[in-house]
């Protein structure tokens, strides 16, 4: 089962980090990478752990789970996280709305990091020719895998 648990980075901002067992899969400052990289992963159950407890929900996650959620948060910027966290794991990342703008890149960015093998599900059209930029740009805020 996937387990999502959070740091602070030196600046303190909070980090999402995603493990699979004992596998480090990615760690990031924003959870609409987390939330693609779970897509990506094509799984639908997922631990949320934090130092004040844990519970396990279902993705995409549903409003009964979020007073639950918002009680093991460590913080109020854990809380705004796991907040954005909850809207994006609704999102279809392999065929976002038409005004969304950023939900390809944070795809393409966690099929990129993720090990490749543990990967299910993937973008269907060719990486545009800015993605590299994209992607560059989107590394700033990875922590794991090292970029």
């Amino acid at each position: 089962m996937l387990k999502l648990t959070f740091y602070q980075n030196s600046e303190g901002a909070i980090v999402g980090n995603l493990d699979s067992g004992d596998r480090r899969l990615l760690a990031t400052t924003h959870p609409a990478t987390i939330a693609a990289a779970i897509f990506a992963l094509d799984e639908y159950e997922l631990e949320v752990a934090t130092v004040t407890g844990s519970i396990r929900v279902s993705i995409p996650i549903e409003t009964e789970v979020l007073d639950p959620l918002e009680a093991i948060m460590a913080s109020s910027d854990m809380g705004k996280f796991m907040s954005g966290f909850a809207t994006f794991s609704r999102l279809d990342f392999a065929n976002p709305s038409q005004f969304d703008t950023s939900a390809d890149v944070h795809f393409r960015t966690a099929v990129h990091h993720l090990p490749n093998e543990l990967v299910k599900l993937r973008p269907a059209e060719p990486a545009p020719k800015d993605f590299s930029a994209e992607l560059k740009n989107r590394n700033q805020y990875i922590y794991f895998p090292d970029c």
